[in-house]
């Protein structure tokens, strides 16, 4: 549901959802419900607060993070989110959110920033940042996800991009590269290569995965 408003304000949008789950012999399995009130400025800015309430069984032993397991068993818990996202016509665009609540046993807050930041028209970069530190009652830790794109508009039809990404919850290393290439109208060429690494032992990440594609249309 939508309503428009006056000069500083576009839209007031109004959002619910709601998910129900059940086994096949009729226990409730899981159940989430988001409520939202966003509003969107005329400046293209938007600021949203959600409401989460979510449910879920676990029927076998749940490992959230190294050493610490969630045992079987219901889980009822609840969430608050504010966002802000500033609208694509500006250099630094994207949304900022910071959320805090319950979560299983315990408790969560989390702070992210995922945009794009645009020095040049010949350079664009596209951080992403989430940081979520929970207290469980069966142990306390911190996951990070820490990465970037780059892309660099090489002529009006070739472009190169690279994505780098660290995962503190799987202690990896991940990156993407990726060339594209449209030599005529509707012909592309695209180069790929892929690679990802592991942190958790001594010395230099050791490899986990590593692709190289060659597409043409």
């Amino acid at each position: 549901m939508l309503f428009r408003s006056g000069r500083r304000v576009r839209k007031f949008y109004y959002i619910g959802t709601l998910n129900y789950f059940q086994t096949g012999t009729g226990r409730l399995e899981s159940r989430d419900f988001n409520g939202e009130f966003r509003t969107e400025f005329q400046t293209s800015d938007s600021l949203s607060v959600q409401y989460f309430k979510n449910y879920d069984f676990l029927e076998a032993p749940f490992q959230i993070a190294t050493g610490v397991r969630l045992p079987v068993g219901p889980y009822d818990w609840q969430q608050g989110q504010i966002s802000y996202t500033a609208g694509t016509q500006r250099r630094i665009s994207g949304t900022t959110t910071f959320a805090a609540g319950s979560y299983y046993n315990g408790t969560q807050r989390t702070l992210g920033y995922r945009g794009r930041i645009a020095p040049s028209v010949h350079l664009s970069l596209e951080p992403t940042l989430s940081f979520n530190w929970l207290d469980l009652k069966q142990g306390a830790f911190t996951t990070k996800l820490v990465g970037t794109r780059v892309t660099a508009p090489l002529t009006p039809r070739m472009f190169a991009s690279v994505l780098l990404q660290y995962n503190s919850s799987t202690r990896s290393y991940s990156t993407n590269a990726r060339f594209r290439w449209e030599y005529q109208p509707g012909s592309e060429l695209f180069v790929v290569f892929t690679e990802g690494r592991n942190t958790a032992g001594t010395g230099f990440p050791t490899l986990d995965t590593r692709g190289f594609v060659v597409k043409i249309n």
